[in-house]
């Protein structure tokens, strides 16, 4: 009896939902989307946090993106996503958890929240992935910018870090074809491909930034044949 597709609760640009897709698709393992509405979230009633992305694997419930990516290499080891070696594995989970800890920060949120036009078709993805009523469809949008002014406000001061953020990244590419000098991709390649990927190939206000750094180009080119484009969730 074959396996139901994994099931993954996300939203549409939620940074982590997609590096959880670009792992599925990296590993060949089906899955189907499942959005969650902004507010009522009743799609994930069924857990405490609320907090996307989670899979359902056929009744096995994981939440958090590393610990998703840890689950689906453990269950679904090939292709592997981390090195055997234990110090070659032990930095590419350090530059997975830097992807979620400092380069979202720096790049994805200013990027998307700062810049109006960004903003607004991440608000759009809300309307055209979820259920909403007429009342919700008309409000969000306006309500929505008002409950997150200080996460906006926020994100325009932080667009200045846009450019470091991008000279962090070159700098660690610089010593070998993947991150961490890994001889090929890894969990930290996937996290970060994730959302530049989702920049360049939707044509987001900024994508300029990524695509005038020839170094970033060579690699997202040698990281994109082994997963999927940046519409996988939404476009």
């Amino acid at each position: 009896m074959s396996r139901p597709p994994i099931r993954l609760y996300a939203f549409a640009f939620s940074p982590y939902a997609q590096k959880v897709a670009a792992l599925l698709d990296f590993k060949g393992i089906a899955y189907e989307p499942v959005f969650v509405h902004p507010t009522r979230k009743t799609e994930i009633a069924f857990s405490r946090r609320k907090l996307v992305p989670i899979i359902d694997d056929a009744g096995e419930f994981v939440e958090d993106s590393t610990e998703i990516a840890l689950y689906l290499e453990a269950s679904y080891p090939d292709p592997p996503t981390l090195p055997d070696d234990r110090a070659a594995r032990a930095e590419v989970l350090r530059l997975e958890r830097w992807a979620d800890d400092v380069f979202y920060g720096r790049f994805w949120v200013p990027l998307f929240w700062g810049v109006p036009a960004n903003r607004e078709r991440a608000m759009k993805s809300f309307l055209d992935t979820t259920a909403m009523t007429p009342f919700e469809r008309f409000f969000l949008p306006r309500v929505g910018g008002i409950m997150m002014r200080d996460m906006i406000a926020q994100a325009q001061a932080d667009l200045f870090r846009l450019p470091a953020a991008l000279d962090d990244l070159e700098t660690r590419l610089a010593s070998g074809p993947f991150l961490g000098e890994q001889a090929q991709a890894s969990i930290a390649d996937l996290a970060v491909f994730a959302a530049l990927s989702v920049v360049t190939d939707m044509n987001f206000e900024g994508a300029e930034r990524v695509r005038e750094r020839r170094a970033l180009l060579d690699w997202m080119e040698r990281v994109r044949p082994l997963t999927s484009s940046g519409t996988r969730l939404y476009g």
